[in-house]
């Protein structure tokens, strides 16, 4: 069985050595780039939001294709109807996100390390233990590098 195994073998290296010398003879001809095409969903956020929309279309729209922590901005920035200066109860947030968890929504359990890295990229703030406010910066959750 071996001997068998062993000219199977020397029968593919020469088959590969004459492909190699008829590639390497017929050199004029290369072989075209291969398409690569992105399928990763690519949103457009115009610079206008529109807080008036109810909250379940709302995240629907912007929330695919974010990380928790962007989640968490932009459940807060509905709730603030996109005000700096309102403050909002994290038990609202949390109590918002328990009902959107499905995939085409939210997509996730909550966690409160999305609010904390939120708070680490500068895109929310808390004075008070509990209440959350969004910072100026917090629109760049729709940008695509952060």
């Amino acid at each position: 069985m071996n001997e068998e195994l062993v000219k199977h073998l020397v029968r593919i290296k020469e088959m590969i050595e004459t492909t190699i010398e008829i590639v390497r003879a017929d050199g004029q001809e290369t072989l075209a780039p291969r398409k690569i095409e992105n399928h990763s969903k690519i949103k457009k956020v115009s610079t206008h939001i529109d807080f008036s929309k109810p909250i379940r279309p709302f995240v629907k729209q912007h929330a695919v294709g974010m990380n928790g922590s962007k989640k968490f901005t932009l459940l807060l920035a509905h709730l603030a109807g996109g005000d700096h200066k309102k403050n909002v109860p994290l038990d609202e947030i949390q109590k918002c996100w328990t009902r959107m968890t499905a995939k085409s929504l939210l997509g996730m359990k909550f966690n409160r390390f999305y609010s904390a890295e939120a708070k680490n990229n500068d895109w929310v703030n808390t004075e008070k233990s509990g209440l959350y406010h969004l910072r100026p910066s917090w629109k760049e959750i729709f940008d695509e590098g952060r």
